[in-house]
C-alpha cells in the first residue's frame, strides 16, 4: 500500500475529515485531496505533521502492516461497544432491583 493510500485509510479509521487535516497542514481541502489521491506527493514536513495528527509513527506510514493497525482499531471499537452494552445492562438491572425493593417495602 502506498503512502497516500495508507494516510487516507488511517484518517478514515480515526474519523478525521480532509478539511481538518488540510487545515493542520496549511493547505486547502482540494490541495490535500490531490495528495491523498496520489496526484501530488506529500513533502517531508507534511509527512512529519501527518504522523502526529494520525497518531502513528513515520515508519508505520511506510510499513505494510496496515491490516494489523486496522484490525487493532476495529477490535478496540468492538470492546468499547461491548463495554457500553454492559453498562446499559447494569443500569437496567439496577432499575429492576430498585423496583423490587419498592414493592417489598
Amino acid at each position: 500500500m502506498q503512502l497516500h493510500q495508507k494516510v487516507k485509510l488511517i484518517r478514515e479509521i480515526k474519523k478525521l475529515s480532509q478539511d481538518y487535516i488540510a487545515h493542520e497542514l496549511d493547505l486547502n481541502q482540494s490541495q490535500y485531496s490531490r495528495r491523498e489521491k496520489g496526484e501530488i506527493p506529500f513533502i517531508t514536513n507534511e509527512i512529519i505533521k501527518l504522523s502526529i495528527l494520525l497518531e502513528t509513527s513515520i515508519s508505520d506510514l511506510f510499513d505494510e502492516r496496515v491490516t494489523a493497525l486496522n484490525n487493532t482499531i476495529l477490535i478496540h471499537e468492538k470492546l468499547i461497544q461491548q463495554y457500553e452494552l454492559r453498562i446499559k445492562e447494569k443500569d437496567e438491572l439496577i432499575e429492576i432491583l430498585k423496583g423490587q425493593i419498592n414493592i417489598s417495602s
